[in-house]
Protein backbone atom coordinates (compact mmCIF):
# COMPACT_ATOMS: atom_id res chain seq x y z
CA UNK A 1 0.00 0.00 0.00
CA UNK A 2 1.21 3.58 -0.91
CA UNK A 3 -0.43 6.74 0.57
CA UNK A 4 0.66 8.86 -2.61
CA UNK A 5 -1.06 7.83 -5.20
CA UNK A 6 -3.48 6.08 -3.09
CA UNK A 7 -3.81 2.65 -3.23
CA UNK A 8 -5.95 1.28 -0.73
CA UNK A 9 -9.36 3.33 -1.98
CA UNK A 10 -12.53 2.90 -4.38
CA UNK A 11 -9.68 4.01 -7.18
CA UNK A 12 -7.91 0.97 -7.81
CA UNK A 13 -4.29 0.29 -7.11
CA UNK A 14 -3.09 3.19 -8.89
CA UNK A 15 0.63 3.73 -10.21
CA UNK A 16 2.23 7.30 -11.19
CA UNK A 17 2.33 7.89 -15.18
CA UNK A 18 3.72 11.73 -14.84
CA UNK A 19 4.63 13.71 -12.23
CA UNK A 20 4.37 17.45 -13.21
CA UNK A 21 5.56 19.06 -10.09
CA UNK A 22 7.17 17.69 -6.92
CA UNK A 23 8.12 18.65 -3.66
CA UNK A 24 8.91 16.20 -0.81
CA UNK A 25 6.87 13.62 -3.19
CA UNK A 26 4.68 14.22 -5.91
CA UNK A 27 2.12 16.76 -5.94
CA UNK A 28 0.45 17.08 -9.43
CA UNK A 29 0.31 14.39 -11.53
CA UNK A 30 -1.16 11.65 -13.22
CA UNK A 31 -2.01 8.27 -11.92
CA UNK A 32 -3.80 5.13 -13.40
CA UNK A 33 -5.17 2.07 -12.13
CA UNK A 34 -5.42 -1.53 -13.70
CA UNK A 35 -8.25 -0.91 -15.15
CA UNK A 36 -6.48 1.99 -17.73
CA UNK A 37 -8.80 4.27 -16.03
CA UNK A 38 -6.42 8.29 -15.77
CA UNK A 39 -6.91 10.55 -12.90
CA UNK A 40 -5.03 14.16 -12.39
CA UNK A 41 -4.25 14.41 -8.86
CA UNK A 42 -3.44 17.91 -7.05
CA UNK A 43 -2.23 18.13 -3.67
CA UNK A 44 -4.52 21.00 -2.06
CA UNK A 45 -3.94 20.60 1.52
CA UNK A 46 -0.91 19.87 4.26
CA UNK A 47 -2.12 20.01 7.98
CA UNK A 48 1.23 19.59 10.06
CA UNK A 49 -1.10 19.40 13.25
CA UNK A 50 -3.43 16.57 11.78
CA UNK A 51 -0.80 15.06 9.79
CA UNK A 52 -2.12 14.69 6.66
CA UNK A 53 -1.76 15.45 3.40
CA UNK A 54 -5.13 15.96 0.69
CA UNK A 55 -5.00 15.47 -2.77
CA UNK A 56 -7.99 16.26 -5.48
CA UNK A 57 -7.98 13.50 -7.84
CA UNK A 58 -10.49 13.47 -11.23
CA UNK A 59 -10.90 11.40 -13.48
CA UNK A 60 -9.81 12.13 -17.04
CA UNK A 61 -10.23 10.52 -20.90
CA UNK A 62 -7.15 10.28 -22.68
CA UNK A 63 -8.63 13.08 -25.13
CA UNK A 64 -8.96 15.41 -22.15
CA UNK A 65 -5.43 14.57 -20.86
CA UNK A 66 -3.90 15.49 -24.34
CA UNK A 67 -5.64 18.85 -23.85
CA UNK A 68 -4.87 19.35 -20.17
CA UNK A 69 -1.14 18.40 -20.61
CA UNK A 70 -0.81 20.88 -23.22
CA UNK A 71 -2.40 23.40 -22.24
CA UNK A 72 -5.41 23.89 -24.11
CA UNK A 73 -7.41 22.68 -20.99
CA UNK A 74 -6.52 25.18 -17.97
CA UNK A 75 -5.83 22.93 -14.14
CA UNK A 76 -8.83 24.96 -12.74
CA UNK A 77 -11.38 24.00 -15.14
CA UNK A 78 -9.84 20.39 -15.19
CA UNK A 79 -11.85 19.98 -12.03
CA UNK A 80 -14.32 22.56 -12.13
CA UNK A 81 -15.44 21.14 -15.82
CA UNK A 82 -15.26 17.51 -14.32
CA UNK A 83 -15.89 14.88 -17.24
CA UNK A 84 -18.03 13.18 -14.62
CA UNK A 85 -19.51 15.43 -12.85
CA UNK A 86 -17.68 14.96 -10.07
CA UNK A 87 -13.91 14.61 -8.11
CA UNK A 88 -12.60 12.59 -5.25
CA UNK A 89 -11.17 14.32 -2.21
CA UNK A 90 -8.44 11.56 -0.82
CA UNK A 91 -6.81 12.49 2.64
CA UNK A 92 -3.46 10.69 3.54
CA UNK A 93 -3.38 10.16 7.00
CA UNK A 94 0.45 9.28 7.12
CA UNK A 95 0.55 10.30 11.52
CA UNK A 96 -2.16 7.59 11.98
CA UNK A 97 -1.13 4.55 14.04
CA UNK A 98 -1.63 2.58 10.81
CA UNK A 99 -1.21 4.70 7.47
CA UNK A 100 -4.42 5.05 5.93
CA UNK A 101 -5.97 7.18 3.02
CA UNK A 102 -9.64 8.18 3.06
CA UNK A 103 -11.60 8.70 0.29
CA UNK A 104 -14.65 11.33 -0.54
CA UNK A 105 -16.73 12.63 -3.40
CA UNK A 106 -16.89 16.17 -4.06
CA UNK A 107 -19.82 17.46 -7.02
CA UNK A 108 -17.73 19.46 -9.16
CA UNK A 109 -19.78 23.05 -8.33
CA UNK A 110 -19.02 22.65 -5.18
CA UNK A 111 -14.99 22.11 -4.29
CA UNK A 112 -13.60 24.58 -1.97
CA UNK A 113 -12.34 27.35 -4.33
CA UNK A 114 -9.09 27.67 -1.94
CA UNK A 115 -8.36 24.02 -3.03
CA UNK A 116 -8.71 24.86 -6.94
CA UNK A 117 -5.41 25.75 -8.93
CA UNK A 118 -5.48 29.90 -10.54
CA UNK A 119 -7.36 30.42 -13.18
CA UNK A 120 -4.57 30.78 -15.40
CA UNK A 121 -2.54 27.61 -14.26
CA UNK A 122 -1.76 26.00 -17.21
CA UNK A 123 0.73 23.00 -18.07
CA UNK A 124 2.59 23.55 -21.24
CA UNK A 125 4.28 20.33 -22.46
CA UNK A 126 4.32 19.38 -26.33
CA UNK A 127 1.99 16.31 -26.49
CA UNK A 128 1.35 14.14 -29.91
CA UNK A 129 -2.39 14.08 -30.22
CA UNK A 130 -1.97 11.91 -33.42
CA UNK A 131 0.00 8.34 -33.88
CA UNK A 132 3.78 8.76 -34.19
CA UNK A 133 5.02 9.04 -37.26
CA UNK A 134 7.37 5.94 -38.05
CA UNK A 135 9.57 6.17 -41.28
CA UNK A 136 10.26 2.42 -41.23
CA UNK A 137 6.10 1.83 -40.90
CA UNK A 138 5.77 4.76 -43.65
CA UNK A 139 7.88 2.87 -46.19
CA UNK A 140 6.58 -0.67 -45.35
CA UNK A 141 2.82 1.20 -46.19
CA UNK A 142 4.17 2.16 -49.66
CA UNK A 143 5.49 -1.01 -50.75
CA UNK A 144 1.99 -2.79 -49.24
CA UNK A 145 -0.44 -0.20 -51.32
CA UNK A 146 2.26 0.03 -53.84
CA UNK A 147 2.25 3.45 -54.75
CA UNK A 148 4.42 6.50 -53.87
CA UNK A 149 3.90 8.17 -50.68
CA UNK A 150 5.28 11.61 -49.51
CA UNK A 151 5.40 12.47 -45.52
CA UNK A 152 6.04 16.21 -45.15
CA UNK A 153 6.85 17.34 -41.72
CA UNK A 154 6.90 20.82 -39.88
CA UNK A 155 7.35 21.99 -36.51
CA UNK A 156 5.86 25.35 -35.65
CA UNK A 157 6.93 26.98 -32.94
CA UNK A 158 5.17 27.09 -30.03
CA UNK A 159 3.37 24.13 -31.03
CA UNK A 160 1.51 21.71 -27.78
CA UNK A 161 -0.49 19.66 -29.77
CA UNK A 162 -0.14 17.69 -32.85
CA UNK A 163 -2.56 20.64 -34.31
CA UNK A 164 -1.69 23.20 -37.16
CA UNK A 165 -3.12 26.08 -37.97
CA UNK A 166 -5.78 25.80 -41.28
CA UNK A 167 -4.60 28.83 -42.89
CA UNK A 168 -0.62 27.59 -42.54
CA UNK A 169 -1.99 24.29 -43.71
CA UNK A 170 -3.83 25.65 -47.14
CA UNK A 171 -0.77 27.90 -47.70
CA UNK A 172 1.47 25.15 -46.92
CA UNK A 173 0.01 22.33 -49.25
CA UNK A 174 -0.69 24.42 -51.96
CA UNK A 175 2.73 25.82 -52.41
CA UNK A 176 3.52 22.07 -52.10
CA UNK A 177 1.47 21.17 -54.84
CA UNK A 178 2.64 24.21 -56.51
CA UNK A 179 6.39 23.34 -56.39
CA UNK A 180 5.62 19.54 -57.41
CA UNK A 181 3.61 20.50 -60.56
CA UNK A 182 6.03 22.49 -61.60
CA UNK A 183 8.40 20.26 -61.41
CA UNK A 184 6.60 17.88 -63.00
CA UNK A 185 6.75 20.10 -66.24
CA UNK A 186 10.34 20.55 -65.88
CA UNK A 187 10.54 16.36 -65.54
CA UNK A 188 8.47 16.27 -68.92
CA UNK A 189 10.74 18.31 -71.02
CA UNK A 190 7.79 20.92 -71.40
CA UNK A 191 8.52 23.70 -68.79
CA UNK A 192 6.47 26.99 -69.07
CA UNK A 193 6.86 30.31 -67.73
CA UNK A 194 2.75 31.31 -67.18
CA UNK A 195 -0.74 30.09 -68.02
CA UNK A 196 -2.21 26.51 -67.84
CA UNK A 197 0.23 23.11 -66.90
CA UNK A 198 -1.38 20.90 -69.39
CA UNK A 199 -3.74 18.99 -67.95
CA UNK A 200 -2.43 15.43 -68.32
CA UNK A 201 0.62 16.99 -66.36
CA UNK A 202 -1.83 18.37 -63.55
CA UNK A 203 -3.85 14.61 -63.71
CA UNK A 204 -0.45 12.86 -62.99
CA UNK A 205 0.70 15.40 -60.16
CA UNK A 206 -1.87 16.01 -58.71
CA UNK A 207 -1.57 14.83 -54.44
CA UNK A 208 -4.32 13.76 -51.84
CA UNK A 209 -4.08 14.21 -48.23
CA UNK A 210 -3.77 10.93 -47.12
CA UNK A 211 -3.63 11.27 -43.39
CA UNK A 212 -1.85 13.44 -40.25
CA UNK A 213 0.61 11.79 -37.94
CA UNK A 214 2.83 13.36 -34.83
CA UNK A 215 5.85 15.04 -35.03
CA UNK A 216 5.12 17.67 -34.12
CA UNK A 217 3.23 17.73 -37.23
CA UNK A 218 3.10 15.48 -40.47
CA UNK A 219 1.20 15.89 -43.41
CA UNK A 220 0.90 12.42 -45.49
CA UNK A 221 0.64 12.91 -49.25
CA UNK A 222 -0.18 10.43 -52.29
CA UNK A 223 -0.62 10.78 -55.84
CA UNK A 224 -4.57 11.14 -56.74
CA UNK A 225 -4.02 8.86 -59.49
CA UNK A 226 -1.21 5.40 -60.09
CA UNK A 227 1.86 5.63 -62.33
CA UNK A 228 1.24 5.80 -66.47
CA UNK A 229 3.38 4.21 -68.94
CA UNK A 230 5.88 6.92 -68.94
CA UNK A 231 6.38 6.13 -65.03
CA UNK A 232 5.38 7.97 -61.66
CA UNK A 233 5.79 11.47 -62.48
CA UNK A 234 4.57 12.13 -58.78
CA UNK A 235 8.06 10.64 -57.29
CA UNK A 236 10.40 11.77 -60.20
CA UNK A 237 9.17 15.87 -60.16
CA UNK A 238 9.41 15.26 -55.87
CA UNK A 239 13.04 14.00 -55.89
CA UNK A 240 13.79 16.97 -57.67
CA UNK A 241 11.90 18.64 -55.44
CA UNK A 242 14.14 17.03 -52.45
CA UNK A 243 17.76 17.72 -54.29
CA UNK A 244 16.95 21.39 -54.14
CA UNK A 245 15.97 21.25 -50.73
CA UNK A 246 19.20 19.52 -49.75
CA UNK A 247 21.61 22.29 -51.53
CA UNK A 248 19.44 24.84 -49.04
CA UNK A 249 23.19 25.44 -47.54
CA UNK A 250 25.30 25.27 -50.71
CA UNK A 251 25.03 28.82 -52.38
CA UNK A 252 26.92 26.96 -55.41
CA UNK A 253 25.12 23.56 -55.33
CA UNK A 254 21.65 25.62 -54.83
CA UNK A 255 22.42 28.40 -57.74
CA UNK A 256 23.47 25.29 -60.34
CA UNK A 257 20.11 23.71 -59.70
CA UNK A 258 18.16 26.45 -60.09
CA UNK A 259 20.15 27.55 -62.82
CA UNK A 260 18.56 24.77 -64.94
CA UNK A 261 14.77 25.10 -64.17
CA UNK A 262 12.52 27.71 -65.91
CA UNK A 263 10.50 30.85 -64.39
CA UNK A 264 7.63 29.11 -62.89
CA UNK A 265 9.73 25.96 -60.87
CA UNK A 266 12.06 28.57 -59.61
CA UNK A 267 8.98 30.68 -58.49
CA UNK A 268 7.26 27.73 -56.79
CA UNK A 269 10.18 26.78 -55.02
CA UNK A 270 10.96 30.14 -53.58
CA UNK A 271 7.10 30.15 -52.96
CA UNK A 272 7.44 27.05 -50.55
CA UNK A 273 10.54 28.37 -48.96
CA UNK A 274 8.61 31.80 -48.05
CA UNK A 275 5.93 29.68 -46.46
CA UNK A 276 7.97 27.63 -44.30
CA UNK A 277 9.92 30.87 -43.33
CA UNK A 278 6.43 32.62 -42.37
CA UNK A 279 5.45 29.70 -40.25
CA UNK A 280 8.65 29.93 -38.86
CA UNK A 281 9.63 25.91 -38.91
CA UNK A 282 12.12 24.05 -41.46
CA UNK A 283 10.83 20.48 -42.72
CA UNK A 284 11.67 17.08 -43.62
CA UNK A 285 10.32 15.43 -46.50
CA UNK A 286 10.04 11.90 -46.27
CA UNK A 287 9.25 10.33 -50.16
CA UNK A 288 9.00 6.42 -50.20
CA UNK A 289 8.40 5.07 -53.87
CA UNK A 290 6.04 1.93 -54.67
CA UNK A 291 8.76 -0.62 -54.13
CA UNK A 292 8.93 1.25 -50.07
CA UNK A 293 12.64 2.65 -50.86
CA UNK A 294 12.72 5.86 -48.47
CA UNK A 295 14.66 9.11 -48.91
CA UNK A 296 14.38 11.83 -46.41
CA UNK A 297 15.70 15.26 -46.46
CA UNK A 298 15.32 17.57 -43.79
CA UNK A 299 15.88 21.54 -43.80
CA UNK A 300 16.76 23.69 -40.77
CA UNK A 301 14.91 27.07 -40.53
CA UNK A 302 18.05 28.67 -40.66
CA UNK A 303 18.50 27.05 -44.11
CA UNK A 304 15.24 27.60 -45.37
CA UNK A 305 15.57 31.15 -44.92
CA UNK A 306 19.72 31.08 -45.90
CA UNK A 307 18.14 29.60 -49.35
CA UNK A 308 15.58 32.21 -50.13
CA UNK A 309 18.33 35.22 -49.71
CA UNK A 310 20.50 33.03 -52.57
CA UNK A 311 16.95 33.34 -54.69
CA UNK A 312 16.25 36.66 -54.05
CA UNK A 313 19.98 38.28 -54.50
CA UNK A 314 19.53 36.39 -57.82
CA UNK A 315 16.43 36.45 -59.09
CA UNK A 316 15.41 39.19 -62.00
CA UNK A 317 11.61 39.15 -60.94
CA UNK A 318 12.82 40.18 -57.44
CA UNK A 319 13.86 43.69 -56.27
CA UNK A 320 13.44 45.60 -53.16
CA UNK A 321 11.99 48.43 -52.88
CA UNK A 322 13.03 51.35 -49.94
CA UNK A 323 10.16 53.47 -49.05
CA UNK A 324 11.19 56.60 -47.42
CA UNK A 325 7.80 58.15 -46.03
CA UNK A 326 4.77 55.78 -45.63
CA UNK A 327 1.88 55.46 -43.77
CA UNK A 328 0.60 52.22 -42.12
CA UNK A 329 -3.40 51.95 -43.28
CA UNK A 330 -3.71 48.48 -41.57
CA UNK A 331 -2.24 45.04 -40.21
CA UNK A 332 -3.40 41.61 -39.36
CA UNK A 333 -0.90 40.24 -37.21
CA UNK A 334 -2.87 36.85 -37.26
CA UNK A 335 -2.95 36.58 -40.95
CA UNK A 336 0.71 37.88 -41.75
CA UNK A 337 -0.74 41.12 -43.99
CA UNK A 338 -0.16 44.74 -44.15
CA UNK A 339 -1.23 47.43 -46.10
CA UNK A 340 0.71 50.58 -46.14
CA UNK A 341 0.52 54.37 -48.39
CA UNK A 342 3.56 55.37 -49.81
CA UNK A 343 3.63 58.97 -49.50
CA UNK A 344 6.14 59.79 -52.42
CA UNK A 345 4.81 57.65 -55.08
CA UNK A 346 1.49 57.72 -54.35
CA UNK A 347 0.95 54.29 -54.78
CA UNK A 348 -0.57 51.94 -52.09
CA UNK A 349 0.75 48.48 -51.55
CA UNK A 350 -0.11 45.01 -49.62
CA UNK A 351 1.19 41.67 -48.79
CA UNK A 352 2.10 39.53 -46.89
CA UNK A 353 4.86 40.22 -43.85
CA UNK A 354 7.83 38.47 -43.36
CA UNK A 355 8.71 37.34 -39.34
CA UNK A 356 11.15 40.32 -38.65
CA UNK A 357 8.78 42.88 -40.05
CA UNK A 358 5.50 41.43 -37.84
CA UNK A 359 7.47 42.22 -34.53
CA UNK A 360 9.02 45.59 -36.01
CA UNK A 361 4.85 46.43 -36.85
CA UNK A 362 3.21 45.04 -33.93
CA UNK A 363 2.16 47.85 -32.02
CA UNK A 364 2.93 50.52 -34.31
CA UNK A 365 0.02 53.06 -34.69
CA UNK A 366 -2.18 53.71 -38.13
CA UNK A 367 -2.89 56.89 -39.66
CA UNK A 368 -1.92 59.52 -41.71
CA UNK A 369 -0.42 61.10 -38.93
CA UNK A 370 2.44 58.65 -38.03
CA UNK A 371 5.03 57.82 -40.85
CA UNK A 372 7.56 54.92 -41.48
CA UNK A 373 10.35 53.97 -43.63
CA UNK A 374 9.92 50.49 -45.05
CA UNK A 375 11.77 47.61 -47.05
CA UNK A 376 9.76 45.66 -49.34
CA UNK A 377 10.43 43.07 -51.84
CA UNK A 378 8.73 42.75 -55.06
CA UNK A 379 8.18 39.71 -56.83
CA UNK A 380 6.91 38.85 -60.33
CA UNK A 381 4.36 36.05 -59.87
CA UNK A 382 3.16 34.21 -62.78
CA UNK A 383 -0.38 32.74 -63.27
CA UNK A 384 -0.89 29.02 -63.42
CA UNK A 385 -4.44 29.46 -64.92
CA UNK A 386 -3.87 32.15 -67.42
CA UNK A 387 -0.58 34.08 -69.46
CA UNK A 388 -1.09 36.83 -66.59
CA UNK A 389 2.27 38.10 -64.50
CA UNK A 390 1.51 40.18 -61.29
CA UNK A 391 3.58 41.54 -58.90
CA UNK A 392 3.39 40.38 -55.02
CA UNK A 393 5.05 42.41 -52.21
CA UNK A 394 6.56 41.32 -48.83
CA UNK A 395 7.44 43.56 -45.80
CA UNK A 396 10.88 43.22 -45.12
CA UNK A 397 11.39 45.83 -42.89
CA UNK A 398 9.74 48.94 -40.95
CA UNK A 399 10.98 51.63 -38.71
CA UNK A 400 9.34 54.88 -37.69
CA UNK A 401 10.85 58.19 -39.28
CA UNK A 402 11.53 61.34 -37.04
CA UNK A 403 8.89 63.13 -38.40
CA UNK A 404 10.65 66.64 -37.76
CA UNK A 405 12.94 65.43 -40.71
CA UNK A 406 10.37 65.36 -43.04
CA UNK A 407 9.18 68.81 -42.26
Amino acid sequence: MTLVPATDTALGRLVISEIFFEHDGPRLFTAKNKAGHLFLANCVDEDEDEQTETYLYVSVSSARMKLIRSGHVPLREAYTQAEDGFVYQVTAQYGAETPRNSLATIEADLIDNDWLPFEDAKLDIATETLPAFDPDRFSADSRGEFRTRIALEVDPPNARRTEYSLRSLSRLAGSFQDAVDSLAQEERGRPTARGVIPEEILQESELVFAGAEAASFVLVLAPKSGPTLVGDLVNRSTERLLDLLAAADSQHDLTELLNGYGVRARSKFRSLLTVLSDDETGAGVFLANQSGELRTVKIRLESVRHALAIIDDRNPDSEKLALKRVTLVGVNLRTGIFELFDNVAGQRYSGQMAPEAKAQISGLPTGDEHFYAAELLKTMEYSTMTTDVSSSYRLLHIRRVDEALLT
